[in-house]
């Protein structure tokens, strides 16, 4: 479970929080087609390529995409709460 969780927090610092790669992400990004670039963009895609890359199981790819949305979801929730 805290690998899920731990891969899910990544997902979401790779496509939104970790400020210091977005402006070279987005270069690389801009480069790719549309296809290939939507897993940098999307933190469920991301979470669900990382993995079934990591775990090579759907079942655990598709609980880790879940838990990214809910990370994402979250943040969100805190974020208009805030202002």
């Amino acid at each position: 479970m805290i690998e899920i969780l731990g891969i899910s927090i990544l997902c979401n610092m790779i496509t939104h929080w970790f400020t210091p790669i977005q402006s070279v992400k987005y270069k690389i990004v801009d480069k790719l087609p549309q296809w290939m670039a939507t897993p940098f963009l999307c933190s469920k895609c991301l979470g669900f390529w990382l993995g079934l890359i990591y775990f090579q199981n759907p079942i655990l790819a598709a609980i880790t995409s879940f838990t990214a949305y809910l990370v994402d979801f979250i943040i969100y929730q805190i974020e208009l709460w805030k202002s």
